[in-house]
């Protein structure tokens, strides 16, 4: 047997793929949870981010001399719309939540025999 044949019977003795896939749509919901929460926190201290940004663009001007104004200025509007899209989505949707961890790293009933772990 060769050794990519082996491979692949070991990857299917651990049932691989589905884990794979599970993974991927636990990453999935956690980054949705954190957009969400970034969207919560945007919409909850929408001021204190607009400052930052114009904080930002005082900063650029300055130590370019002002070479990259239109550039600033139309970097800031991108980013203003993409935040009040972001508040929108926020508004639409559901509170996020933190999906719950259902693996972990030092859990060892479901290693496979023979596992490092």
């Amino acid at each position: 047997m060769t050794f990519s044949e082996q491979m692949k019977q070991k990857a299917d003795e651990v049932d691989l793929q589905a884990k794979a896939k599970e993974f991927g749509n636990a990453l999935v919901e956690v980054v949705k949870a954190a957009a969400g929460l970034a969207a919560g926190y945007a919409a909850e201290n929408r001021d204190k981010v607009d400052d930052v940004l114009d904080k930002a663009a005082r900063t650029v001007d300055a130590r370019t001399g002002g070479k990259h104004a239109d550039t600033v200025t139309k970097v800031r509007e991108q980013v203003d719309k993409g935040i009040t899209k972001l508040v929108e989505q926020k508004d639409a949707a559901p509170a996020p939540t933190v999906p719950e961890d259902r693996y972990s790293a030092f859990d060892d009933d479901d290693a496979p025999e023979g596992s490092p772990s």
